[in-house]
């Protein structure tokens, strides 16, 4: 049997159009910058404010 590709690439239903698409990828880049939000907040910060980083 000869494996094929699809050729026909639209989706079988119509997309619905939102403004905000929420998928994994958003989630997780979400999810980084606040991690990253917080430890520059909770750790860097206060070393940056008493002189003892820079």
């Amino acid at each position: 049997m000869k494996h094929t590709t699809q050729r026909d690439w639209r989706v079988s239903r119509p997309a619905r159009r939102s403004r905000v698409i929420f998928d994994q990828t958003t989630a997780l880049g979400g999810l980084t910058v606040a991690l990253f939000a917080y430890i520059i907040y909770h750790f860097v910060y206060p070393l940056v404010s008493k002189g003892l980083l820079w």
